[in-house]
């Protein structure tokens, strides 16, 4: 609301309670995932509502605004910071305008000054008139005869020289009401070239505004693309509490997302989109990361976020009907052997009953007879058989019930025990809810990367694409990873991959620059053994990715690692992205594997 008051169109309580109603309409609509109808808003004015629609269409924001509320919150921000751009130069235009039409005050005084000019050659006239009346009498009285004829000549060349006068003005009135009307028709002509001029300067300072912000979102909008396709089972939790919610505190901040150093605006987000594109073909690592860490199993019951089975998303862990391993409660399903004795009575009672009764020809006596030997008793009216045969007929309301039985079965209503377990690596997303499951905590993982010279070309692509599959997982796992990337000695860099503000942008670092250095093992195997003594870190794996052109290491760590093999129950896995297996790896890796995509990440095997 302040924002709005600060606006410089916003002149009034109307202004302000229209514009909020308009804002309004603008979030609710974006909050949908549609963009507002140009008719169903008055603010903000045109051209510009319309440029901004249009621009919005284009970087195709209102999904994104749908998804994640916070990039929301943000655009409305840079809306009224643009809308108080626009107004701002809309007024300038306007008071420009304004003072082009106003004519100078010499121009005013200017018609005045002509009007009395025009009056004195009239009082000229009169005076002069005046005078020769006063003389032509004085004559008169002087000389009647003589000069008679001589005043008569010059009465009526005086009538001419008036009427001369007279005509001169009628003229001259005549050419002044000419010169009026080309000089109005000139004003409207001038007006109207004058609105022209500032609707286009209006619409170019439009124009301008909009398609600077445009270009700005444009490179965000595609990073954002990229981060929501490499962590997509990681991003539908936005809309809830659990999950990749970080999304939402790397969008806020003093920069927000939409600077130019901002975190969307880094060029690592071009070689994560590539390596997203890698993993998907390199089903080696994913199975290699989720094999990492010694919790176990699918992990103690806690509450954590509830995952349901969906294709096309990565492994979880879910509660299935596949795994019966306990009854959970009561649950509708068209099983039979789940059912209830409740169901199971529905069904008895529309089965047909059998009775035996006497054949034809046989006396009533008989028939008891046989009736009370069926049933075990003592036949008292005769001691002869007879013969019986059986005969079905069903119970009242029989037919009912065996129709209502099959018609719940058919749509899988029926009143059932709910038995069910939970079912690991199977696809799964995130709901946002809670619920009391398997965390799937299964261990920290510490991962030890060659960045030397010899892990150029399809090497790196293999290291790096794994950095990201153990962040990934890590966080699906919600489990604990840390990198140590390694060169020459002593040059270690340091690296928590989890999905926060700092780490991602180290992570966006480190994917965007070149390995280069020598091989030294010594020091960040050290540094994880050291890692190793806290609490939270005690069972994690170690997870070495080197081309095995390394030194062999000093006996002294051998040693460590094989005293926290021992006491702690350490594994050290060696990926070799090479074809070769050397002994220095052999000795430290308790596991060891070999890469073999490498069709995958565009190379041959005999390269390597």
């Amino acid at each position: 609301m302040q924002s709005l008051m600060e606006l410089p169109g916003t002149t009034g309580i109307a202004d302000l309670r229209q514009r909020a109603e308009d804002l309004t309409i603008w979030k609710i609509s974006l909050q949908r995932g549609v963009l507002p109808e140009p008719e169903q808003v008055n603010w903000p004015v045109e051209p510009f509502k319309t440029k901004f629609i249009d621009a919005l269409r284009a970087l195709e924001m209102p999904r994104f605004t749908r998804r994640y509320p916070v990039v929301l919150e943000t655009l409305m921000k840079q809306m009224l910071a643009m809308v108080h751009d626009f107004e701002l130069k809309l007024l300038e235009a306007e008071a420009k305008q304004k003072q082009q039409q106003r004519p100078p005050p010499q121009q005013q005084a200017q018609p005045s000054q002509q009007g009395q000019q025009q009056d004195e050659p009239g009082d000229q006239d009169q005076e002069q008139q005046g005078e020769e009346g006063q003389e032509g009498g004085a004559e008169q009285s002087q000389e009647l005869t003589q000069e008679m004829l001589e005043e008569a000549l010059k009465d009526s060349m005086n009538q001419q020289g008036q009427q001369g006068q007279q005509g001169g003005k009628q003229i001259q009135i005549g050419l002044e009401e000419m010169e009026g009307k080309q000089a109005g028709k000139g004003d409207e002509q001038t007006n109207e070239e004058a609105d022209e001029a500032l609707a286009q300067e209006i619409e170019k300072a439009a124009e301008q505004i909009v398609s600077a912000f445009e270009q700005g979102m444009q490179e965000v909008m595609e990073n954002l693309e990229k981060a929501q396709l490499a962590f997509d089972d990681l991003s539908e939790p936005l809309e809830g509490a659990a999950g990749f919610d970080d999304l939402s505190e790397l969008l806020e901040g003093e920069e927000g997302f939409a600077l130019s150093q901002g975190t969307w605006q880094r060029d690592g987000w071009r070689e994560l989109d590539d390596l997203r594109k890698k993993l998907e073909n390199l089903k080696e690592l994913r199975e290699l990361v989720r094999s990492l860490g010694r919790s176990g199993g699918k992990g103690p019951l806690r509450k954590a976020p509830e995952e349901l089975e969906s294709t096309r998303h990565p492994p979880g862990v879910v509660r299935s009907p596949l795994q019966p391993e306990e009854v959970r409660g009561l649950a509708r399903s068209g099983d039979l052997s789940r059912m209830l004795p409740s169901e199971m009575a529905l069904l008895a009672h529309g089965w047909p009953r059998k009775v035996k009764v006497p054949a034809a020809g046989q006396d009533a006596a008989a028939a008891a007879a046989a009736v009370g030997q069926a049933g075990g008793g003592v036949a008292t009216a005769s001691t002869e058989d007879a013969q019986l045969i059986e005969e079905e007929y069903f119970l009242p309301g029989a037919h009912a019930a065996r129709m209502l039985h099959r018609v719940r079965r058919a749509e899988r209503m029926l009143l059932s025990y709910e038995r069910c377990g939970w079912l690991d690596d199977t696809p799964s997303r995130l709901t946002g809810r809670q619920e009391i499951r398997p965390a799937a905590e299964m261990g920290p993982i510490i991962l030890c990367l060659d960045t030397s010279g010899s892990m150029r070309g399809a090497r790196e692509l293999v290291a790096k694409a794994l950095a990201l599959e153990c962040m990934r997982g890590a966080h699906r796992q919600q489990r604990p990873c840390y990198l140590y990337a390694f060169s020459g000695p002593d040059q270690v860099q340091e690296l928590e991959l989890s999905v926060d503000l700092p780490s991602l942008e180290k992570l966006l670092e480190f994917l965007s620059c070149s390995f280069q250095g020598g091989t030294d093992v010594d020091k960040p195997l050290q540094l994880s053994l050291e890692r190793l003594q806290k609490d939270e870190w005690a069972k994690a794996d170690i997870l070495m990715v080197t081309d095995g052109e390394i030194a062999p290491p000093n006996e002294k760590l051998l040693a460590d690692i094989a005293a926290a093999h021992d006491e702690l129950g350490l594994e050290v896995h060696g990926l070799l992205v090479s074809s070769q297996v050397s002994d220095s790896m052999e000795k430290l890796c308790t596991h060891l594997h070999v890469f073999k995509s490498w069709s995958a990440v565009g190379a041959e095997s005999w390269m390597y």
